[in-house]
C-alpha cells in the first residue's frame, strides 16, 4: 500500500487551494477495527476453548466460540488482521492456558499494530471496547479513537455560573429538543440513511475530553432510537463524524462474509490450534479476494462478486482443458489419471 499512500497525498496536495504561507500537511487515515463473532457450537462439548457467548444474532447465550479480529481499512482496501479465541478464565483454567480479556487482547492489537508509513491511523470501536485503556493505548501511539458509548456512561455539563453538573447520556438525551438537532446522512451502499444528530463537546467520566454526537431517526421522539457515539477528535462537524463512524461497519460486513462466504463457522476440529489455523485460513482466503476486487477498479465490486467470477473463470478453464485434451485423442483414463480420480469411480 506504500505506492497507493503517496499517489494519494500527492492528489490531497494538488487539489489544495493556493494560498500564501506553507501548505497544510495532506492525511492519509487507515481505520484499524476491532470486534468479536461468536460461532455457535451446540453440539461441541468436546471442542477446545468452548464456552458460552451472548450471540447478537440469537440474543442470548450460547454455547460456541469467541472469535477475536478485526480490520485495517486504508483507500478502500481491506486486511484482516490475525485471529485470536477469547476464552472465559474458567475455560482458560480448565485447559491451562492464560487467560486474556477482550480489552487485554485489543490493547495488545493497538501497542504492536504497524500501520502503513505515511499514514495516520483513527481506531475504531463498539461500546464494549470504549474505555479508558483502549483510549490511553491509542493515544500513546498518537492515534484518534471514535465509537460507541453505552447510555450510563455520564458527561459533565459546565452552567453559566461556572458549576458543573454530571449526567448520564440517557438523561441528557432526554433534555434535548427539536431544535438541538441537525440532520445528517449515514453512509451506505444504498445512497446513504437519513438521521438527526447532536454534537457536544464535553468531558465523559473515565475517558476524559470527548466530543458527544447522539443520533436518533425521530427528533419528535429522539428516545425511541437514540445511539450514543464519542471521538478524541474535538474539531470534527456532525457529518464528518458521521463518515468515520460509519466506517466500522466494514469489520461487520467482514465477520459476514466470514460464515457466510468462506465458511468460517464451519470447521469440524477440535482443538483449538486447529479452529485457530481454520480462521486463519478464512481470514488469507479473504485477503486473496480482496486484492482481487482492488486489481478489479469497480467500486461496486463485492468479494462475493469477484468469488463468483473466478468459480466461473475456473469451470471455464476445466472446460477447455477437457475439449483440448478429448481433441488431442487423450482417453477417459487418462484424463481421469491427470485429475487424480480414480476411473472406476467416474459418475454419470
Amino acid at each position: 500500500m506504500a505506492e497507493p499512500v503517496r499517489a494519494e497525498q500527492a492528489r490531497l496536495k494538488a487539489a489544495q487551494p493556493h494560498r500564501v504561507g506553507r501548505p497544510k500537511e495532506t492525511v492519509v487515515t487507515g481505520f484499524l477495527i476491532f470486534d468479536d463473532s461468536v460461532h455457535t457450537r451446540p453440539k461441541g462439548q468436546a471442542m477446545g476453548g468452548l464456552g458460552r457467548h451472548y450471540s447478537a444474532t440469537e440474543k442470548k447465550d450460547v454455547s460456541g466460540h469467541c472469535l477475536f479480529s478485526g480490520l485495517y481499512v486504508l483507500l478502500d482496501q481491506r486486511c484482516p488482521l490475525e485471529p485470536r479465541m477469547y476464552c472465559q478464565k474458567r475455560v482458560c483454567e480448565a485447559e491451562g492456558v492464560p487467560f486474556q480479556s477482550k480489552i487485554d487482547m485489543a490493547v495488545e492489537e493497538i501497542t504492536g499494530f504497524e500501520p502503513v508509513p505515511g499514514t495516520h491511523t483513527h481506531v475504531l470501536i463498539d461500546s464494549w471496547y470504549h474505555c479508558r485503556r483502549v483510549r490511553r493505548a491509542a493515544t500513546e501511539r498518537g492515534w484518534d479513537v471514535s465509537g460507541a458509548l453505552k447510555s450510563h456512561r455520564v458527561l459533565r455539563l459546565i452552567q453559566e455560573d461556572g458549576s458543573r453538573q454530571w449526567l448520564k447520556l440517557s438523561a441528557y438525551a432526554a433534555t434535548l429538543t427539536p431544535d438541538d438537532w441537525v440532520e445528517v446522512s449515514w453512509p451506505s451502499a444504498k445512497g446513504g440513511q437519513k438521521l438527526y444528530a447532536h454534537l457536544v463537546p464535553t468531558w465523559v467520566r473515565k475517558l476524559g475530553p470527548t466530543l458527544m454526537l447522539i443520533t436518533c431517526h425521530d427528533p419528535e421522539e429522539p428516545l425511541k432510537s437514540v445511539r450514543y457515539w464519542g471521538s478524541t477528535v474535538m474539531e470534527l462537524t456532525a457529518q464528518a463524524l458521521v463518515d468515520i463512524l460509519a466506517v466500522r461497519w466494514e469489520v461487520e460486513t467482514y465477520f459476514e462474509y466470514g460464515k457466510d462466504l468462506l465458511g468460517s463457522d464451519q470447521y469440524q476440529v477440535m482443538t483449538r490450534q486447529a479452529i485457530l489455523r481454520f480462521w486463519t485460513l478464512t481470514a488469507c482466503l479473504f485477503c486473496f479476494l480482496e486484492a482481487q476486487r482492488a486489481a478489479a477498479h469497480e467500486v461496486t465490486l463485492t468479494c462475493g462478486d469477484v468469488r463468483r467470477r473466478l468459480q466461473q473463470e475456473h469451470q471455464r478453464n476445466l472446460l477447455q482443458w477437457l475439449a483440448e485434451a478429448l481433441q488431442e485423442g487423450r482417453s477417459v483414463d487418462q484424463i481421469c489419471s491427470q485429475l487424480a480420480i480414480e476411473p472406476g469411480k467416474v459418475q454419470g
